[in-house]
């Protein structure tokens, strides 16, 4: 088997794991209207099939008025010419988990290779 045909297998087997939804978007220039709620003009990046995964345990942060938890998720989407960068939003559509649907992460970073078989991708859970 060649190394070609062996990474499109290899993406081929990821690709099968991939049974969630996400909306990958590039949020520009974002302020915050007078409801809390955010305000921009969004380009859709990837509208697709992902793999949502825990990535570890909440990390906690301590401050003067309170400890915040952030969560950690990968997300592995396939691999293509996406023009992916940190900070972009990754939305979860749709899932067979009913608590991730609506889930807001921030892309913290992504894997790069020559031979990786999905484009996964390390993000924080936002509160908003």
């Amino acid at each position: 088997m060649s190394a070609d045909s062996a990474n499109a297998a290899g993406q081929a087997a990821a690709e099968a794991l991939m049974r969630d939804h996400c909306l990958i978007e590039d949020m520009g220039v974002v302020t915050t209207g007078e409801d809390g709620s955010d305000v921009g003009s969004p380009v859709v990046v990837y509208d697709g099939r992902c793999r949502v995964k825990p990535a570890s345990t909440a990390v906690t942060t301590p401050s003067v008025n309170a400890t915040a938890q952030t969560w950690q998720y990968k997300v592995s989407i396939p691999v293509g010419p996406e023009p992916l960068r940190s900070g972009l939003r990754v939305t979860i559509t749709a899932s067979r988990d009913p608590s991730l649907v609506g889930m807001r992460l921030s892309l913290r970073n992504f894997d790069r290779g020559t031979d990786v078989t999905a484009r996964r991708m390390w993000c924080t859970e936002v509160s908003r």
